[in-house]
């Protein structure tokens, strides 16, 4: 049942990003033209026109990340929260599927977003003549002097933690929101005012745990995982390091995913 939550959550985004995201990289085609020819030319109208494309592939590409953001909250507040709650709630569906149909889809459109930005970045900025230069950097360096055999494993395993902790950071902003909105709608007035609240009193919560959590570490001994962490090469240290930041971010959310199911489950006032 959650893919099928996914594929109709997918279905209703997608009438919006996918034109957005299209528009993006006609967009930045436009950008590169004006880039590299319309304002390089001593017409007046062309540059003015070069200047318009430019302008035009900003709005765009901002835009792109903001639309995604705003989805994110909208299904979530709409399709739960608000008038259709009460047939949403009536499907044969946890509250859990509810959750991470939400959560997902926002994360694949955010995942789009952030790959057609790229693309769009390197068709803004490409030229032959790049190409070219990159061509003679790379042959001017001694690529057998870099160790690419033993690099290219620590490479591959930070680009998988990037994904992994940009996946998480994700997760606990769509988190932080749902559990804001579902506790505001947990009670019988003012449920916005609450809820906007809540947005910033839930981090405030989490802060004061991290303080009380940071204090009990201070009184631990820790030497000796200090000296264990120093005795490491540098790219384990990176790794750990990664590691560590993907599994703080991920208690909040943790955190937040739970108060969202539970406000959805046991406290939502749809009156």
């Amino acid at each position: 049942m959650l893919r099928k939550l996914i594929k109709h959550e997918l279905r209703a985004t997608g009438r919006v990003m996918l034109p957005l995201l299209a528009l993006e990289l006609v967009a930045a085609v436009g950008g590169n033209i004006s880039t590299y020819r319309l304002l390089e030319t001593s017409n007046g109208v062309l540059n003015t026109l070069g200047i318009v494309l430019l302008m035009g592939f900003t709005i765009v590409f901002v835009a792109s990340g903001v639309v995604a953001f705003v989805l994110m909250v909208q299904r979530f507040y709409k399709n739960l929260l608000r008038d259709e709650g009460y047939l949403t709630m009536t499907l044969p569906v946890s509250v859990h599927e509810h959750i991470w149909a939400k959560l997902l889809t926002s994360l694949i459109w955010w995942a789009a977003v952030l790959a057609v930005a790229a693309l769009s970045m390197l068709i803004l900025v490409f030229n032959p003549g790049i190409l070219q230069e990159i061509g003679e950097l790379l042959s001017q360096l001694h690529i057998g002097d870099l160790n690419l055999q033993q690099s290219l494993p620590n490479i591959v395993l930070f680009c998988v933690e990037l994904a992994l902790l940009l996946a998480v950071g994700g997760a606990c902003v769509c988190l932080h929101f749902y559990a804001a909105l579902a506790v505001g709608y947990s009670f019988t007035h003012h449920k916005d005012l609450i809820a906007s609240l809540g947005f910033f009193v839930l981090p405030a919560i989490w802060g004061l745990i991290q303080k009380a959590a940071m204090l009990l570490l201070n009184l631990m001994d820790l030497e000796g995982v200090s000296l264990w962490l120093e005795s490491l090469q540098p790219a384990a240290q990176m790794h750990l390091m990664m590691l560590g930041i993907a599994v703080v971010t991920a208690i909040p959310a943790a955190l937040y995913y739970a108060l969202t199911a539970y406000c959805l489950k046991n406290k939502l006032n749809l009156g």
